[in-house]
């Protein structure tokens, strides 16, 4: 059985990939959820920082816990994770991760290689550094001066569409019979369907909702989850790596 490695940037982002990952543990396989930020600046405007953090923490865990996997709470503040000086205090939890789980496959936001726009500086950081970092993670000598044992090697990357995105995947899940745990999952993050609500007009359970429909109809099913293969060299598949 494989071990599946998804970071994401926000708390909620792993609602892209829920039906996905509920499917590949059914299968028996394992799978991480690493969120990288803490939901310093998450909405909620009348509270106190760490009252915001908190809440963000206990939203991510209630929706892990109805996706079913293994968690990593990486504890970034969202405000301070464009600056570079906290992008090397990130890119050092990250690599942590990395050698901890030691994934066959990772799964991140859109980024570089695929030459895509995404429309949130942190998704744009969390593809790029643990992209940056897994290439590093698997060689001894970034590893071994750390105390950590290295990858086994250089994972596969499948990068998620996030809603609103204008993707073509080239693989497809179908998650028909996890869509209304997806959506459950979905359901757990109050304070950011009341923000949604009202910074973006949108109703982010439906939206969710709404995305799979549209990808499932894009490949014959009733609902679906779409990925884009990395195309660089070293991180090709040559089979799926997902299920159909």
């Amino acid at each position: 059985m494989a071990t599946y490695l998804a970071f994401v940037a926000h708390r909620d982002d792993e609602l892209n990939i829920a039906g996905t990952f509920m499917r590949l543990l059914d299968d028996g396989h394992r799978c991480v959820i690493a969120c990288i930020t803490n939901g310093s600046r998450g909405g909620l405007f009348d509270l106190s920082e760490g009252e915001r953090k908190e809440i963000a923490r206990a939203e991510f865990d209630a929706a892990t816990s109805v996706i079913g996997c293994e968690t990593r709470w990486l504890d970034i503040n969202e405000h301070e994770f464009p600056h570079p000086e906290t992008q090397i205090e990130a890119r050092k939890r990250i690599f942590e991760v990395l050698c901890d789980v030691d994934p066959d496959y990772l799964v991140l936001h859109p980024g570089p290689p695929l030459n895509q726009f995404d429309y949130h500086e942190h998704h744009w950081l969390a593809a790029q550094l643990p992209y940056a970092e897994s290439y590093s993670a698997s060689n001894p000598n970034y590893a071994r001066p750390r105390g950590l044992k290295p990858m086994s090697a250089v994972p596969p990357v499948f990068h998620m569409c996030p809603i609103g995105m204008p993707m073509r995947p080239d693989r497809y899940v179908n998650v028909t019979d996890y869509l209304d745990r997806k959506l459950e999952a979905a359901s757990c993050y109050a304070s950011q369907l009341a923000f949604l609500a009202d910074h973006d007009n949108v109703n982010f359970v439906e939206v969710h909702r709404a995305q799979s429909i549209v990808y499932g109809s894009y490949c014959g099913v009733p609902a679906a989850e779409g990925f884009c293969t990395s195309p660089a060299w070293n991180r090709l598949v040559a089979e799926t790596g997902l299920p159909q």
